[in-house]
Parts: structure tokens; C-alpha cells; sequence
């Protein structure tokens, strides 16, 4: 059997739009984190292990630990995700994983609201460790989502396979990253926009958005269980 018309090995494809919207909704996420929870990120656990470095080497450990704390909660996201993921490769499980993401993300909102302060952070750190697991082993990217120094990496390291290549594969590849940096930090911008201009309210725009691409991956493999 074909793998296009196959659920279970979903076809390999560069960047997908799908992509660049997680990519968005992971940058935005992760800005709103940072304002409202002071300075703490919930997608972006590089900037967390530096943090909790830092303050802890200054010896401020009340500083430091919600930055040391945040980083296992965001790797049991990980885990689950990726335990729910590589059991079966599915459209289906993929849309399930991006409905759980949403709802909490709608309990991180409350929690912001709400001014519980960092357990307000633990849902979204679920959520991003979550989302990772969604398209890369969906074979749909080959980026993450929620972090992006990886992917500029990538875009170094392929503009200078471009250069040296004179274009091919290594410019597009090089272009993909560079539009992937831009989808987080556009998120970002919006996010922080929209938290100021909307308060907490902005993170109903990522939920939207997994709902939308829930839908969307729920339709897919009902489309590949018709065809087959």
C-alpha cells in the first residue's frame, strides 16, 4: 500500500503551513509567559537553564528555582507527547494531542488571571513540551515548535551549504528556517501586542488556532480512512 494513502505512515513533507502556525502559537505563548509570569519562559528552555544558572550563581535561589522547576515539567510534556505519538502514528492522535494542548493552555490563561503565579506556568509548560511532539514525528516538519535555536542553526548552517553549493537544496532548506524564526517571532510580537491590548484574552488566538488544526489533522485521517 501506498504511504500517502497510509494513516499510520503519513507522507514526508518540507513545511507544511502547519508548521509555521505551531511555530507562531509556541513564540506567542512563550512572550505571554514572559510578561505575565516575570520573566519566566514556558517554551523556551534555554533561556530557563541560563536563568536559573545565573541567579543561583548569584546566589539567589528564589529567583532562580520557578526557572530550574520549569524545566522537568516542560520534559514530562515531552514525554507524554512523545509516548502518545510514537505508539501510533496517527492524524487522529496528532488532533487529540493538539485538543489536550488547548485546553491547557485555556487553564493557563486562568491561572494568569486568576494571579496564582508560578503554577499558573505548569499547564503551559505541559502544553509546549505537548506540541513538540505533534509534526516532526508526523513526518509534516522537521523543526520544533517551540524554540527556536535550533532552527537558527539550521539557517547558518545552510546558508553557508548554499553558498558553497551556489543555491540547490541548502538555499530552500536555508529560506524554510528563516521563515520558521520568523513564524516564532512574529507570534511573539503578537502575543505581546495582545496582551496589552487584550490582557489574558489573547491566548484564546493559539487555542484557536489548535482547534483549527485539530480539525484539520481529524480531517485528514478521516479522508485516508475513506480512501482506503
Amino acid at each position: 500500500m501506498s504511504p500517502v494513502k497510509n494513516e499510520r505512515n503519513p507522507p514526508e513533507l518540507n513545511t507544511p503551513r502547519e508548521a509555521f502556525l505551531l511555530t507562531g502559537v509556541g513564540g506567542s505563548v512563550d512572550a505571554v509567559g514572559v510578561l505575565a509570569l516575570g520573566g519566566l519562559f514556558v517554551a523556551h528552555m534555554s533561556g530557563n537553564s541560563a536563568a536559573f544558572g545565573a541567579a543561583f550563581g548569584q546566589g539567589d535561589w528564589h529567583k532562580g528555582l520557578p526557572h530550574l522547576l520549569a524545566i522537568p515539567v516542560f520534559v514530562s510534556g515531552l514525554f507524554l507527547g512523545y509516548l502518545w505519538i510514537l505508539k501510533k502514528k496517527t492524524f487522529r492522535r496528532c488532533a487529540a494531542l493538539l485538543v489536550v494542548e488547548a485546553v491547557l493552555l485555556l487553564l493557563f490563561a486562568a491561572g494568569i488571571h486568576f494571579g496564582i503565579g508560578f503554577p499558573a506556568a505548569l499547564p503551559a509548560l505541559l502544553a509546549m513540551g505537548l506540541q513538540n511532539a505533534t509534526l516532526r514525528e508526523m513526518g509534516r516538519s522537521s523543526f520544533p515548535s517551540t524554540y527556536v535555536t535550533g532552527v537558527l542553526d539550521m539557517l547558518g548552517k545552510e546558508t553557508a551549504r548554499a553558498v558553497l553549493e551556489k543555491g540547490g537544496t541548502a538555499a530552500a532548506d536555508a529560506r524554510r528556517a528563516g521563515a520558521i524564526w520568523l513564524s516564532y517571532a512574529t507570534g511573539a510580537l503578537l502575543g505581546s501586542a495582545g496582551l496589552g491590548l487584550l490582557g489574558i484574552g489573547i491566548v484564546l488566538l493559539p487555542v484557536t488556532i489548535l482547534g483549527v488544526l485539530a480539525f484539520h489533522f481529524f480531517r485528514l485521517a478521516t479522508l485516508r480512512q475513506t480512501v482506503e
